[in-house]
């Protein structure tokens, strides 16, 4: 019977001992998207994840890319989730170390110049960032037809740098090449 009760007792007190062994949250990220998304590649910290969706549609064209950075071991990763084209059934991109050769032309760069306080409902989001872990949501607009031209265009050669293989099979079968120029024989009248 003694045995029995110090059995009970050492299963009580080890219950007691490991079932109170008290839980280590992960750190909050001090990453925000509200002010620091122009500045990502060094303000995200490791496991911290950025969702952005681009419109890319224009006049009667409608195209949409949903993007998504991670940091993971110091390294930024970007992925282009998906990339609706019209109609088309979505196309998903591998995933790709965020490191571009001409520092001139990057998303971070890109989305410092624009005007975060412009916000005129008319003119529709070009850029929708979202951290998953927050509740904030910026919207950045473009200004115009020819502003938002410009930024699509701009976005492209981004993606070509990132993605050069996929971008041109996009190319390929999406951008119809100009028209050869006709050649016209002159005829003398008769």
């Amino acid at each position: 019977m003694r045995n029995k009760n110090f059995n009970i007792l050492i299963l009580v007190f080890s219950t007691l001992i490991f079932g109170c062994e008290q839980k280590v949250e992960p750190e909050k990220s001090a990453f925000k998207v509200a002010q620091d998304y122009a500045s990502f590649k060094t303000k995200m910290e490791n496991n911290d994840t950025l969702n952005i969706g681009v419109t890319l549609s224009i006049c009667m064209w409608s195209e949409y890319d949903l993007l998504q950075i991670t940091k993971n071991n110091d390294s930024v990763f970007l992925q282009l989730l998906e990339k609706r084209v019209m109609d088309e059934k979505p196309v998903h991109f591998n995933k790709v170390l965020y490191e571009l050769h001409n520092d001139t032309l990057n998303l971070e760069k890109m989305m410092a110049d624009f005007d975060i306080n412009y916000q005129d409902e008319i003119s529709s989001p070009f850029f929708i960032i979202v951290n998953p872990k927050e509740k904030d949501t910026i919207r950045l607009r473009t200004k115009g037809l020819s502003n938002r031209g410009f930024n699509i265009e701009r976005y492209q050669k981004i993606m070509y740098e990132l993605y050069p293989k996929e971008m041109e099979k996009y190319k390929l079968e999406y951008m119809v090449p100009p028209p050869q120029p006709i050649e016209i024989e002159e005829h003398e009248m008769e």
